[in-house]
């Protein structure tokens, strides 16, 4: 386990404690448990729930910042990082959490122009464009808040920029119109379906899906908590944290 506990590089190739893959090693332990567990698997269940706490307690300890009321890029930084908006989605944290619901709003204020996404601070200050994939991203944050109406807005402003043959790139230029990256990128497709999905799910629609990954039905399914001690309304039995309708 001892990858918690190094450095990695980012997209910019700069070594730190980036908040989101501490996030995913998390991810991948505590799936891991619930896997063993729920089928049998052989594993060291106890040392895999043990690092997941253990990294679990890192990420809201040092990759969230108070000052900036938001989970920031890497620990004990500043930069926003749109990444961070799938805290919840991967059931870390609930949505109804302060500070999952202070990152969408901070990401929202600083990466967002023209209603499409930068993927973090330093892609704003160098003018690359936004990645219609994290824009996709806020849409589904913003649907299983309960802020169903920003989320609609934000997915009809975000279908606009597709191609004449309905096709999206990996970005978007929101100060030129022009696609940007590879074209037609899967990744922004893949992020369109999952916007469309979580939304509808969100309005209370029908969806030819499993119950998406981050909604309450979901987590029910998987019959665990959030991190542990963190979110005392989390148990399965009893939580009335329903997000409501916008």
């Amino acid at each position: 386990m001892g990858a918690a506990r190094q450095r990695d590089l980012g997209a910019e190739r700069e070594e730190h404690h980036y908040t989101y893959s501490k996030v995913m090693l998390w991810v991948a332990l505590d799936r891991a448990v619930h896997m063993a567990e729920r089928y049998g698997l052989e594993g060291d269940k106890e040392r895999w729930r043990a690092t997941g706490n253990s990294i679990a307690k890192a990420v809201l300890g040092q990759g969230y910042s108070e000052k900036r009321g938001a989970f920031v890029e890497y620990f004990g930084g500043d930069a926003l990082d749109a990444a961070n908006l799938r805290i919840p989605l991967m059931e870390m944290l609930p949505f109804h959490d302060p500070r999952v619901q202070g990152t969408i709003d901070r990401i929202s204020e600083e990466l967002l122009e023209g209603g499409m996404l930068a993927r973090n601070t330093e892609g704003v200050e160098r003018g690359e464009g936004a990645f219609i994939m994290c824009t996709f991203w806020l849409v589904q944050v913003l649907a299983l808040s309960g802020r169903t109406r920003e989320a609609r807005a934000l997915l009809e402003n975000a279908s606009e920029v597709a191609s004449p043959l309905g096709l999206f790139a990996e970005m978007f230029d929101p100060r030129n119109g022009h696609q940007l990256g590879n074209y037609p990128q899967a990744f922004s497709h893949i992020g369109f379906i999952n916007a469309v999905m979580y939304l509808m799910h969100a309005e209370g629609h029908d969806i030819p899906i499993l119950d998406p990954i981050g909604s309450e039905q979901h987590r029910r399914e998987l019959g665990r908590r959030h991190v542990e001690g963190v979110d005392p309304r989390g148990e399965i039995k009893g939580w009335n944290g329903t997000p409501g309708r916008g």
